[in-house]
């Protein structure tokens, strides 16, 4: 049966790497602090790899899921980087959220070890990464798509080929950047109604049954009924990583994002008041701060 690595196991890796094992591949883990990995083996029954090269040197398909591109240059590159160990012939599947130029430089470095590169970023909450319902967008040659198709469909579904290499980064900006302009347009909304008399729980119950009540603003609405009082699920730094991605990529393209332009403004002066590490949802917080 293929053999999986999987590297990163934040909150999001450690449950699509559980799926993984729980598929039954044979999985090697490694996380930058190694008692994290070794604690996740124990549980999973998986093997730790000490260095990404060593991972990369041990299976079949090596899989990172990673929080921002500095960290997944970091994992590749060097003496003990996965292009250190990669083999010929085997797959690297990236699911973190990079933007596509990255995934275009990584490819070419992966080519010339005569293995290929697949993006695969996701979209979906914990809860959805728990329950294998992520919906992955997967860019890259059709062909490397569907050999490693058994092992994304052990982490999410649907399994989404999107097009070329690349695409995958790029549909997962544009997610992302839907996703924060509706998560700006919540706790704007959200602060409107409450500082107009309207109790919080029954405007958010409005929300969610009327025609916004899209899935992202359903599953977050105890994060932002509760402020600070449920685990982070992504924090306003992160959602400002994300913004400079998207609409930096954007200008190289040719377009502007309004709305994204505006929720990042908003994120930025919400760390700048010391939310950076609350979740997202927090902009309501630093909304109705303001607002007084």
């Amino acid at each position: 049966m293929t053999s999986v690595g999987f590297i990163g196991l934040g909150r999001m890796g450690s449950r699509m790497a559980a799926n993984v094992a729980a598929a039954g591949f044979p999985l090697t883990v490694h996380n930058r602090t190694l008692t994290v990995a070794e604690e996740f083996a124990a549980t999973h029954g998986a093997e730790v790899a000490p260095t990404p090269r060593d991972l990369a040197a041990a299976v079949d398909v090596v899989v990172t899921m990673l929080a921002d591109g500095d960290a997944l240059r970091g994992v590749y590159r060097g003496s003990a980087g996965v292009l250190a160990g990669l083999k010929s012939g085997s797959t690297a599947v990236d699911m973190s959220t990079v933007g596509p130029g990255l995934i275009g430089e990584l490819a070419s470095d992966v080519a010339a070890l005569g293995a290929v590169l697949v993006d695969a970023p996701v979209s979906g909450s914990v809860a959805a990464a728990e329950a294998r319902t992520l919906m992955i967008m997967a860019g890259g040659d059709a062909g490397d798509v569907e050999a490693v198709r058994p092992v994304l469909e052990a982490i999410g579904s649907p399994v989404l080929h999107v097009g070329g290499l690349g695409a995958g980064a790029t549909m997962k900006l544009a997610v992302n950047s839907v996703v924060f302009g509706i998560n700006q347009a919540v706790a704007e909304a959200l602060v409107m109604a409450e500082r107009s008399g309207v109790d919080r729980t029954v405007a958010y119950d409005v929300f969610s049954n009327s025609a916004a009540g899209a899935p992202v603003v359903n599953y977050r609405k105890d994060i932002f009924l509760h402020p600070g009082e449920l685990p982070v699920s992504f924090t306003i730094d992160l959602a400002v990583k994300d913004l400079e991605l998207i609409t930096g990529h954007a200008h190289e393209v040719g377009t502007t994002l309004p709305v994204a332009e505006g929720a990042i403004a908003v994120m930025r002066a919400a760390v700048a008041a010391g939310l950076g590490h609350r979740d997202m949802g927090d902009v309501a917080v630093y909304l109705r701060d303001r607002a007084g």
